[in-house]
């Protein structure tokens, strides 16, 4: 179905669902005790990203089949498999620094600063993978590393929370997950490589959660009512937003993802609204210009007809 829908479309779904994921996050934190009812912790760290991640590799299992994952899994060379593990406890790892920093800071505050995810992941791939990066996106960068950093910080009263500097950790892990994901998709394939991220995530998160609390930290994982939240979740904003996003990279060159992704910051900023009843404030609100600015600018070359840019085939922009 997915194959019929423009990849246009597909980085628009994408984003909006990604933009939708923090705010529910945090919604299930400010309202934990309300849905775990007479079970206390039932929604909780480990218990929310274990279960979450083992729903949606369900949903990728059922979706695709075993006989599709399991034989391509079992096929990859010991190297590859190695890699597929540490990108699976990377991005557990992701998950975990934004959660955690949704305790101590603002949906919109992680927003804004996560957007530099992205800019490292362009900057990363001008070493690693050899992209070429022009004049507009430099300066692009600059104003999302600069507005945001300045604005968000100058609004805190140069005082960062420790969710602000966790979700400043996340983006650099973000960057290396992307750079992981585009380096093993076309040896593992979409189906697999989704599996293996959540699965192996599940397992990462089932690990630490007994380590650090004991077996019977899982008694409250099994309240029926999280499962139905988290199937709903992990269909809809997981797996959906994953897939969405790997099918449109994989057809759209990463200038053109990245003029349908503007909008994202400006859509989480929205939910964050809607959902959490955050108000920005005008501090925030000049941030979100700085980082829409940014993005807007590093895209300018992309627009331009080829050979009148100095944003080259193969040049990357910020998404």
């Amino acid at each position: 179905m997915l194959n019929s829908i423009p990849p246009q479309l597909l980085v628009v779904i994408s984003r909006g669902l990604q933009a939708l994921a923090t705010p529910i996050v945090a919604l299930l934190i400010a309202t934990g005790a309300a849905l775990g009812g007479e079970v206390e912790n039932a929604v909780e760290f480990c218990n929310i990203l274990f279960v979450g991640n083992l729903c949606a590799s369900i949903v990728v299992l059922v979706a695709f089949g075993p006989r599709t994952i399991v034989p391509k899994l079992r096929s990859l060379r010991p190297r590859v498999t190695i890699e597929v593990l540490v990108f699976a406890s990377l991005a557990a790892l992701l998950s975990a620094l934004i959660f955690s920093a949704l305790k101590t800071t603002s949906v919109t505050n992680a927003v804004l600063l996560a957007r530099l995810g992205p800019v490292l992941y362009v900057i990363a791939s001008v070493f690693v993978l050899s992209q070429v990066v022009g004049k507009f996106e430099w300066a692009g960068f600059g104003l999302i590393g600069v507005g945001v950093l300045a604005t968000v910080v100058a609004g805190s009263g140069f005082s960062l929370t420790t969710g602000d500097f966790l979700i400043l950790g996340s983006t650099v892990v973000y960057a290396i997950v992307t750079m992981m994901s585009k380096r093993l998709l076309p040896e593992v394939g979409l189906p697999a490589l989704l599996f293996a991220r959540n699965f192996f995530s599940a397992i990462v998160f089932f690990y630490i959660a007994y380590v650090l609390f004991g077996p019977h930290h899982f008694a409250n994982a099994f309240y029926g009512p999280l499962w139905g939240i988290m199937v709903v979740y992990a269909l809809v904003v997981i797996v959906t937003s994953q897939f969405t996003w790997f099918r449109a990279i994989e057809a759209l060159p990463a200038a053109s993802v990245a003029k349908w992704t503007v909008g994202t910051p400006i859509l989480a900023v929205g939910f964050a609204y809607l959902i959490n009843g955050e108000h920005p404030s005008i501090v925030q609100i000049t941030a979100l210009g700085f980082v829409t600015l940014g993005m807007v600018v590093s895209n300018l070359g992309s627009f331009f007809p080829k050979g009148t840019s100095d944003n080259p085939e193969g040049s990357v922009a910020a998404s």
